[in-house]
This record gives structure tokens, C-alpha cells and sequence, in this order.
């Protein structure tokens, strides 16, 4: 996930805040000892983060040799508590998922149930599968049920396996009529993968109406051109009403909200360029924003004029849009479901949302290819005047995903009131009510959401889903489980990836210029 950032974007904004808070520099020489990576997580939080005025007098010391436990320690009590912020040694494995193509087995999402009375084993549910990857070449696919790992019961402690790069053997279950058996065992070397969230599409023609049906499984920006091919399909079948399905959707990355937003809002609202999304930081960099006249919005119809086609082309102009969201769909899954809500008749379908309603930059130390920088090459500040190549080498893999805003909607409203988005009552469903064997393949008419969808739009009550009886299910089987065994790497979940950040390069130069005087 490159970023587009300007040279002396970072010293700026550096040299703005510490005028502006009269601060020290936030670079500690007092001791050679200090960690130097404790030290960029210091002068890189102090600066960008969300809640930076409470690290200020959090400054490492020589004690502070873990530079992962001291991010954790200074985080602000809300951020611990939901887990927005993150660090990571391994910046190459996070901007591939980022980009789309990390190191995986190809089936990255999971809903878990009871194994045990005690409650401290589980099944996990293959939720679905990237094609061409070494597990749906391996025959997994949705529906399978993994009952162990490596020939052990799935727990707390081992599940993490699930979602890892290493060579992993799951022993498959299947459904009876009565009971979970045990079907076969697989093996699986994960590879690099192509993950293009554009996974399933179908056009349901039921009496006068064509709706269209996406199932998009992350929000990743490489693959706009994906959604554009996607939606040119669509409007080619002329389509009168659009299911998004975003039931496992994480999240990602703002821009390619702000691409999909464009594609299924009202074309005058997209035209006029209107405001999808505002962002509020902490207060030295709303000031600095504010003062330069640097928008702190996405716009509908924005996009890369570089790689990416222009949305208006195969824009829908409907007046409304059918979402399926739940409590497994996240940050920029939840973004687009609020903020498209001002432009047009937003349907939510499902559950509760997870309630991330935060955004987050990356930060590396001085690679502007891995990251907003802190110590970049037009750095103002002397100390240090040029990284060392031994610190070099001990910060590159180093980077950290601070939460640095709240996003909101064209009015600045947002959802941390009811710590997600719930649909109406009318809208409000489980997954197969909640029973695993009610669970069908995505797009078949007869899933819960999507079937609810259909009846809303068509009014044919066929396709109504109806609660089964207890008297009706054959099988009595284990309960879905309400704990979130996720992906511990899963950062798209943890708030929306602002992933392009944009300035004018001669007005940031004529600033920097400023400032130095």
C-alpha cells in the first residue's frame, strides 16, 4: 500500500505541532540506550495519534527495551479496550494484505461453534474460499467444518493456526442427519495468494425486477478496477435494484469505500463531487489541516485518475441499495453502509455491525514506500540528521497502524453512540436463524438475508424467510458461538486504512518554506 505523500509533508507537520503545543523536541537524545524503536513509536505517536496530548509525558525510557509492550502501554484506555491500534515487526506482511496479496491458505474467515459442553473447543465453519489458492485446490470450501488442527481440537490457544502461513493439516466434519462426523483429512502449504475481493455476482430476474447481487469480501483498493468491471456488468443488465452483501467484510481501505460508494450513490450527488466522509484528528493536526485549507473529507467521485477508470461511467443511479452487514462486518464495511445513508435509502439487513468507527494510518520510521513517515529524508529535525545504517536496519521491519481519527458523515454524525449500525427490527436476522444447518451457499435465494432482500424488493413472499420450528429440525445440533476467534493479524477489522494522502506540492512547499523561518 504505497502511499502518495510529498516530500516534507512529515517535517511540517512536525515543525506545525511542536510550535503550535510549544513542546520539546519530541526526539529524546538524553540516552543512547533508548531504544530506538521504542523511540519512533514515541515521536511517530506523540505526533499522529488520535489521543497524542495523553502520550506527550509517555516519553520511552531505558527500561522500555520491548518496543511492542510500550506501544500497548501508552495507548489510550478506549483504544486498549477495542483493540484499534496495532504494531507489527513485519511491515511486508501487512502492506501485502493491504494490497491484497498476502501469504495465506486462501480461506480467511471462519464462524465457530461449540465442540464441547464445557465450551472450550470448537468447529470452525469455512465461511468461504478465494479460488485458485492452496485450499480451494486442496477441495475446502464453504460450509466445511474443521474439527481439529494438526490432529487437535480447536481452542483458544492453537486457532490462530487457522489463518497462518505455515503448512497446516484441518480435519474436515461434515453434516448427518443427526450429528458432526468426521469426513477428511486435508493438508494445506499456504502460498502467496491473489485475494480480489469481487468473489460472487448474480442478476435475479423476479417479475418486473432485476437485482443485482455482489458479495465483496474486503475493501482493497488495487482491485477498484475489479468493482468497475463488476458494476459495468451491471448496468449493462440493467439492473433496477443492487444486494451488497458485506456479511464477512472486515474492512480496508477508505479509498476503495469511497470508489464503491461512487459506483451505487445517485449520480447527481456523485457529479457534484459531495462529501462522503470527514475525519476529525487530534487537535494540532485538525489546526494544521484547517489552517492550510487541507480537505479532511473523501468526495464521492473521487479516484485515481492514474489506474483506476472513473465511477460516473458505470454508476447505477438508484435510489437505494439493500446491505447485508452483521456483527462479522467492520470499519470501512460499516463506513459505507452510515455514510451512503444521507444520499440514499440504505437497507440493512442482518445484525449489529462490530462497531469500528475509527481510521488509521501507517507509520514507518523512513520508507515513504512502506508508510507516513516519521524520520523521512526532508526531515526538519537534525537529531537524528540521518538515520544509521544499523538503525536503518533495526527499524525497516518496524511499523505501526495508529488509530489518528474518527470518520463521520457529510453532517459529522457517527454511530459510537450505539457502538455499531443495527437494522430495523423488521431487517434484523442470524445467519440461518442462527442454525448451521439452515446455512446455504452465498447467492442462493433461499439464505435468510438474501432471501429477505428479495421479498423486500419484489414483495413475493416465496422468497420471505420463515423461523423454522424446533418440531422441524431433525437434528439437534451444537450452538453458533458468540466468541470472536479472528484473524489476531486482521487490521482492516481494526478501523478504516486511509491508505492516499494527498497535498498540493507547491502550497506544502511555500508552508514548509514558511515554517522554517
Amino acid at each position: 500500500m504505497k502511499k502518495n505523500l510529498f516530500p516534507g509533508i512529515i517535517a511540517a507537520l512536525f515543525l506545525f505541532m511542536l510550535t503550535s503545543c510549544e513542546k520539546d523536541s519530541p526526539i529524546d537524545t538524553s540516552s543512547d540506550e533508548i531504544n530506538i524503536v521504542s523511540q519512533f513509536v514515541y515521536d511517530g505517536m506523540s505526533t499522529y495519534y488520535l489521543w497524542a496530548s495523553e502520550v506527550a509525558n509517555k516519553k520511552p525510557t531505558v527500561a522500555d527495551t520491548d518496543p511492542e509492550a510500550y506501544f500497548y502501554s501508552i495507548l489510550n484506555s478506549t483504544d486498549t479496550r477495542y483493540g484499534w491500534s496495532w504494531i507489527t515487526d513485519d511491515v511486508q506482511s501487512l502492506l501485502n494484505d493491504f494490497a491484497g496479496t498476502p501469504k495465506a491458505s486462501g480461506a480467511p474467515s471462519f464462524t465457530f461453534m461449540y465442540a464441547n459442553s464445557q465450551k472450550t473447543q470448537y468447529y470452525a465453519i469455512v465461511n468461504y474460499v478465494f479460488p485458485n489458492t492452496p485450499a480451494s485446490n486442496a477441495g475446502l470450501k464453504r460450509l466445511d467444518i474443521i474439527g481439529q488442527i494438526d490432529g487437535q481440537p480447536i481452542t483458544n490457544s492453537n486457532y490462530g493456526k487457522l489463518y497462518g502461513s505455515d503448512p497446516v493439516t484441518f480435519s474436515i466434519y461434515k453434516l448427518t442427519a443427526s450429528d458432526i462426523v468426521k469426513d477428511r483429512d486435508i493438508s494445506i502449504t499456504p502460498t502467496v495468494i491473489s485475494t480480489n475481493p469481487v468473489l460472487l455476482d448474480s442478476v435475479y430476474e423476479i417479475g418486473n425486477k432485476k437485482i443485482g447481487y455482489l458479495f465483496y469480501t474486503d475493501f482493497i483498493s488495487v482491485f477498484n478496477n475489479s468493482l468497475y468491471q463488476e458494476f459495468s456488468k451491471f448496468k449493462s443488465a440493467k439492473i433496477t435494484d443492487l444486494v451488497l452483501d458485506l456479511r464477512y467484510n472486515h474492512g480496508g481501505a477508505i479509498t476503495a469505500a469511497t470508489y464503491l460508494s461512487s459506483l451505487v450513490a445517485p449520480m447527481n450527488y456523485v457529479q457534484s463531487k459531495s462529501t462522503l466522509v470527514k475525519l476529525t484528528y487530534n487537535n494540532d493536526l485538525n489546526n494544521y489541516f484547517d489552517t492550510h485549507n487541507y480537505s479532511r473529507s473523501y468526495l464521492l467521485g473521487e479516484y485515481d485518475k492514474t489506474s483506476e477508470q472513473n465511477p460516473i461511467t458505470n454508476n447505477l443511479d438508484l435510489p437505494r441499495i439493500y446491505i447485508i452487514a452483521t456483527h462479522d462486518s467492520y470499519s470501512a464495511a460499516e463506513l459505507i453502509t452510515f455514510c451512503l445513508m444521507p444520499y440514499m435509502n440504505v437497507v440493512h439487513i442482518g445484525n449489529k455491525t462490530g462497531g469500528k468507527y475509527t481510521a488509521s494510518w501507517t507509520l514507518h520510521a523512513y520508507d515513504d514506500d512502506l508508510g507516513l513517515t516519521v524520520y523521512g529524508s526532508n526531515s526538519l529535525f537534525k537529531i537524528p540528521k540521518v538515520l544509521l545504517p544499523n538503525e536503518k536496519e533495526t527499524l525497516k521491519n518496524w511499523a505501526m497502524q495508529p488509530v489518528v481519527a474518527f470518520y463521520s458523515d457529510k453532517y459529522e454524525q457517527n454511530f459510537s453512540a450505539t457502538d455499531g449500525l443495527i437494522p430495523a427490527a423488521v431487517n434484523t436476522f442470524d445467519e440461518g436463524f442462527g442454525y448451521i444447518d439452515y446455512w446455504t451457499q452465498l447467492g442462493d435465494t433461499k439464505d435468510v438475508f438474501l432471501g429477505h432482500a428479495l421479498y423486500l424488493i419484489t414483495g413475493d413472499t416465496s422468497y420471505k424467510p420463515v423461523l423454522p420450528t424446533k418440531a422441524a429440525r431433525t437434528v439437534d445440533l451444537p450452538i453458533l458461538s458468540k466468541q470472536k476467534l479472528n484473524n489476531p493479524k486482521d487490521v482492516k477489522m481494526q478501523s478504516v486504512i486511509l491508505d492516499k494522502i494527498e497535498m498540493p506540492s507547491g502550497k506544502l512547499r511555500s508552508i514548509t518554506d514558511e515554517l522554517r523561518k
